[in-house]
């Protein structure tokens, strides 16, 4: 007779609540503009760094919006206070949002610069390897970086 061993109840349930922690956002997930009011108008002249969020904020989410809003803010800081460069994380579920979905053809949470001339938009850029990216900061950091100064530079 062939005997089988069958894992304990303990190692199961351990299992399902490590496979949780790893598949589930978390909820206590540090939310980089939670408390803060957000200027959602557009800017009469300049570049915007849009990081586009949603009401679910996963980890991997908060973790780009982190990471390129310390970029942009260690790396353009003159831009920053100039007000060359804006920074604005916004989330397009809210209601007045829901515009820049179309308006810049979002299909997922997004970091996008975009340049404003007169309130209106001239051009724009989604930095869609942040995705690809985001789990080695330093190549992020530097793909942000590179992305941005070339697209002020341009304009």
């Amino acid at each position: 007779m062939k005997r089988t061993i069958a894992p304990s109840p303990l190692l199961i349930v351990a299992g399902v609540l490590a496979l949780l922690v790893i598949l589930v956002p978390s909820g206590m997930a540090e939310d980089p503009t939670a408390g803060k009011l957000v200027d959602t108008k557009d800017p009469g002249n300049g570049v915007v760094a849009y990081y586009f969020h949603g009401d679910f904020r996963c980890r991997t989410c908060l973790a780009i919006e982190r990471q390129a809003h310390e970029t942009i803010t260690a790396d353009f800081a003159d831009e920053l206070a100039s007000g060359r460069l804006t920074w604005r994380a916004l989330n397009v579920e809210q209601p007045g949002n829901e515009h820049f979905v179309e308006d810049f053809k979002l299909v997922t949470r997004s970091l996008v610069l975009v340049s404003y001339q007169d309130g209106k938009v001239q051009r724009f850029q989604n930095l869609d390897k942040v995705w690809q990216l985001v789990r080695d900061e330093e190549l992020f950091s530097q793909y942000v970086r590179e992305s941005t100064r070339a697209f002020l530079d341009e304009g």
